[in-house]
C-alpha cells in the first residue's frame, strides 16, 4: 500500500468535519523538514468552512478569506508518546494549513471525503474511508508561511507549529453545498448547520511571520518587487511527508 495513503473515520462532531487516521496503521505518515526540528506523526484532519463562498477559512492571505481550509494535524512523535500528551508540551504540534478555492474541478483526494458527507449529515455519524493520500491532498508548491501560535479550538493550547501553503486547492460548488448541508444536531433534532465553524484571525501579538519564498527573485520582464530579505527566515529549505 502506498505509505501516503491511510484509512481512517470521516465523522461529524457536531461542531466539525473530522478525519481521524485509523490507530492500528503500521506504516504513519510523518511531516519532516522546512521549519519543523522534529519528526510529526499525523493524527487527524479538521475541515472549517462558510456557508457563504466569501468566509470560511481561519487563515487569510493580504486579507482575503476563502471558502473552506482543510488542516491536518500531527503531534511530535520524538519526544511524546502520542496527541494528549503533545497538545500540552512545547514544540508539540504542528498544524499543516490548505486553504480551498471554489473552481470547476475539485482535487481528487478532497472528493474521497466529500463523495461520504451524505452518510455524516447529522451530528454523532460516521463512515470509514479508506485509501485517502494525505500527499494528494497537498498542492504542489514547497512554498509556506509559519509562525508559532495555538489551536483553534478552546481550550486553544499555545503549543502548535502553523505551516500555510502558499497555493490552494480547489473545491467545487457542489461540495461546497455537500458541506452546507451538514448538521449540527442528530436526525430528530438537526439544530443548526454545522458550517461557519471557523475561527477569526486573531492578533499576531508580535509573533513572527516566518516564510521560505524569496521575495528577491526577479521575474523576467517584470519590475522588481520590494524586498523583504531581512524577514525571510527559511531559504530553499522544503519539508516533505514520508
Amino acid at each position: 500500500m502506498d505509505k501516503h495513503r491511510v484509512n481512517g473515520m470521516l465523522t461529524n462532531t457536531g461542531h466539525s468535519v473530522l478525519f481521524r487516521v485509523e490507530n492500528s496503521t503500521r506504516q504513519h505518515v510523518n511531516f519532516t523538514g522546512g521549519p519543523l526540528s522534529y519528526k510529526y506523526q499525523l493524527h487527524h484532519i479538521h475541515i472549517h468552512y462558510g456557508l457563504h463562498d466569501q468566509m470560511g477559512s481561519e487563515h487569510t492571505i493580504n486579507g482575503q478569506t476563502f471558502p473552506a481550509e482543510i488542516q491536518i494535524f500531527g503531534f511530535n512523535s520524538q519526544l511524546y508518546t502520542n496527541f494528549s500528551e503533545a497538545i500540552h508540551r512545547a514544540q508539540g504540534i504542528v498544524a499543516i494549513s490548505v486553504l480551498l478555492q471554489l473552481g470547476d474541478l475539485s482535487n481528487p483526494e478532497l472528493r474521497i471525503l466529500t463523495d461520504n458527507l451524505e452518510k455524516i449529515r447529522y451530528g454523532g455519524e460516521e463512515v470509514e474511508v479508506r485509501r485517502m493520500s494525505v500527499v494528494g491532498l497537498l498542492p504542489d508548491t514547497e512554498y509556506y508561511m509559519t509562525y508559532d501560535g495555538s489551536t483553534t479550538m478552546p481550550p486553544c493550547h499555545e503549543t502548535l507549529t502553523w505551516v500555510i501553503l502558499n497555493k490552494p486547492i480547489y473545491i467545487t460548488k457542489q461540495q461546497l453545498h455537500g458541506l452546507r448541508r451538514l448538521m449540527q444536531g442528530d436526525g430528530a433534532d438537526p439544530k443548526a448547520p454545522l458550517g461557519n465553524n471557523y475561527r477569526p484571525p486573531q492578533p499576531l501579538h508580535h509573533r513572527p511571520l516566518r516564510t521560505n519564498i524569496d521575495f528577491n527573485v526577479k521575474q523576467a520582464g517584470a519590475k522588481q518587487c520590494p524586498s523583504m530579505y531581512k524577514e525571510v527566515y527559511y531559504k530553499a529549505n522544503s519539508w516533505k511527508l514520508h
